[in-house]
């Protein structure tokens, strides 16, 4: 199964290297988890101010939310990626140590 992936330009238009480069890095979290179902990026400018937001919706009813602002939008969007690479990593975690049961003794 392939994961969608949107991107989005707010108030600014991104060269297509940095919206390769987005799509490239999200791209990259299907190796944490196998059950991510959409990602959505959302680059945004501000005057001098770049922010990238990253929602990602997973199966078992999991949705994980990254947003990062700095002077460069690819530092935002590496640092949003390492955010998500963190919860995804957690959440899957959570759902292995749910699943087992106690010893038995």
């Amino acid at each position: 199964m392939s994961t969608r992936i949107d991107l989005a330009d707010r108030h600014a238009a991104h060269p297509d290297s940095v919206k390769e480069y987005a799509i490239e890095k999200v791209g990259r979290l299907e190796r944490f988890f196998d059950g991510l179902q959409s990602i959505e990026v959302v680059l945004d400018k501000e005057r001098d101010q770049h922010s990238v937001e990253v929602n990602v919706t997973a199966s078992h009813h999991l949705h994980f939310v990254g947003h990062a602002t700095n002077d460069s939008v690819m530092a935002c969007i590496d640092s949003v990626c390492d955010k998500l690479e963190r919860q995804i990593k957690k959440a899957k975690e959570r759902l292995k140590d749910h699943h087992r049961g106690e010893p038995s003794r």
